[in-house]
């Protein structure tokens, strides 16, 4: 399968459980499929961190870590496709056209 866009579920990065609703509903939402991947570390294996909570925390802006495969990033058999790249135009075209309705339809 062809992932456009993973998102870490661990402390360490920014995306939390509304924003990664978000991620894959404006996925969902979007005016053709974009797979998403979601990549969780081991808790024994630690990892980096990425700028997002920081971010997050200095301006109160809801934030999810969203990225493309790219050659040894995390692994030596990651590499990222043309389609990926499409992919990620589409999830960006489907957040400027989708976002609102998305966000109205979050409580609080």
């Amino acid at each position: 399968m062809k992932r456009i866009a993973y998102h870490f579920c661990f402390v360490l990065d920014a995306t939390n459980g509304v924003t990664g609703f978000i991620a894959r509903e404006l996925a969902r939402k979007a005016d053709c499929h974009i797979p998403m991947q979601e990549f969780v570390v081991r808790s024994d294996c630690p990892c980096g961190t990425t700028i997002g909570p920081m971010i997050s925390a200095l301006t109160g802006i809801r934030t999810v870590d969203l990225g493309m495969p790219q050659l040894s990033m995390h692994s030596c058999r990651e590499v990222m496709g043309i389609s990926d790249l499409t992919h990620g135009f589409n999830l960006f075209i489907s957040f400027y056209k989708n976002f609102n309705e998305v966000d109205d339809c979050l409580e609080g």
